[in-house]
């Protein structure tokens, strides 16, 4: 039987989802979200916030410090489409996440309008579930201590704020709604170059424990740890994504590589670079190292799944694996329930130069 749950109780309105198969879906309003964007629009005192969530910084720029370990014996393995189909319609549980963002910047600071993204694809249909935030972060003392829920930008610039509190809300959302003994496929990097070690707080917690073999898979990258590390490569390409694509064929991946952070084992990741068409750039595919451990004898085919997916999908010039497309879609559609420029464009924020020229550009 279907069921429906309210799943956020606000005086303006309520989110509402259903629960299918046991499988949730629908739209989640985070709680307040009316009263905050209300109370943005006319600068009046806002509720408080939670306690901030400082995250353990990271770059792509990995330097010296770090340590790459070949995992397996060939540089390059073939995948096997047709048992990528064939183990894509077993698997139980399939699901993927991706977010959309809205951004709004403001002389007074910037605004965030997010919508998290995950769907689970299950005997052929998907289920979305998706919720919609809202966050404001600034650098002026003054309005950040008047209205508590405001991110004071006092450690980073504005942006890096917004997109910590961003990957905390990711990992909260995932931790919250992932089934466990499912495949989760992530859109972006696990070891995020914009500075957010978003999961390494819950790789045990809401992986390990649950049975969830997490892949994060990147599209553009410009990391070169392949090619820096290893001697005979260092100085030959621009990049891992240039290497990988001149020894791949299309059905191939390479060898599977551990990065392991020296200052700080816990950063610590599996990942290899998967090419599925000719004219195209190479893939990479991150797993947290536990992860990795934990189910290494299904890798491959997790790996096989995942070309077959982006095959699926057929957008060459914006290859995806299809699951994580479908979350990506739902995510940008119910970013137009509130029309999020409109109550900006009405509120008392000034906005920015940029912004009114359209160069401020959304995720």
């Amino acid at each position: 039987m279907t069921t429906y749950k309210y799943a956020v109780k606000d005086h303006h309105s309520c989110g509402i989802y259903l629960e299918l198969n046991n499988l949730s879906q629908g739209v989640i309003i985070q709680e307040g979200f009316f009263d905050f964007l209300d109370k943005i629009k006319n600068g009046s005192k806002i509720p408080d916030k939670p306690d901030p969530y400082v995250p353990e910084i990271v770059t792509d720029n990995y330097g010296a410090s770090h340590k790459i370990a070949l995992l397996e014996k060939n540089e390059v393995y073939d995948l096997d489409v047709q048992n990528g189909c064939a183990s894509a319609n077993k698997e139980s549980i399939i699901a993927a996440y991706d977010e959309a963002i809205n951004r709004y910047s403001a002389l007074e600071g910037k605004v965030a309008y997010v919508s998290h993204s995950l769907v689970y694809l299950y005997e052929g249909n998907y289920y979305p579930t998706n919720k919609l935030t809202l966050l404001f972060a600034t650098k002026s003392e003054d309005i950040a201590n008047n209205n508590d829920k405001i991110i004071f930008a006092g450690q980073w610039d504005v942006e890096t704020h917004l997109n910590v509190e961003i990957s905390k809300q990711k990992r909260e959302f995932i931790a919250e709604f992932i089934q466990n003994d499912s495949l989760l496929l992530i859109d972006g990097p696990f070891l995020a170059g914009d500075g957010m070690a978003v999961f390494k707080g819950i790789i045990k917690e809401c992986f390990l424990d649950r049975g969830v073999i997490s892949v994060f898979v990147v599209k553009n990258s410009y990391s070169s740890l392949v090619t820096d590390c290893i001697p005979e490569l260092k100085g030959k390409y621009n990049s891992d994504l240039h290497w990988s694509n001149t020894i791949l064929k299309p059905g191939q991946r390479t060898r599977f590589y551990k990065y392991t952070d020296q200052k700080s084992s816990d950063n610590s990741k599996v990942f290899c670079y998967l090419k599925f068409r000719e004219g195209s750039s190479p893939i990479r595919i991150e797993i947290p190292t536990p992860v990795f451990e934990a189910n290494v004898r299904k890798i491959n085919t997790v790996m096989d799944m995942i070309y077959y997916f982006i095959l699926v999908q057929g957008n060459y010039k914006n290859p995806q694996a299809r699951p994580i497309a479908i979350a990506e879609m739902f995510a940008r559609e119910t970013l137009n329930l509130i029309n999020f420029n409109k109550e900006m464009k009405v509120s008392h924020l000034t906005s920015t130069m940029n912004q009114e020229r359209g160069m401020d550009f959304n995720d």
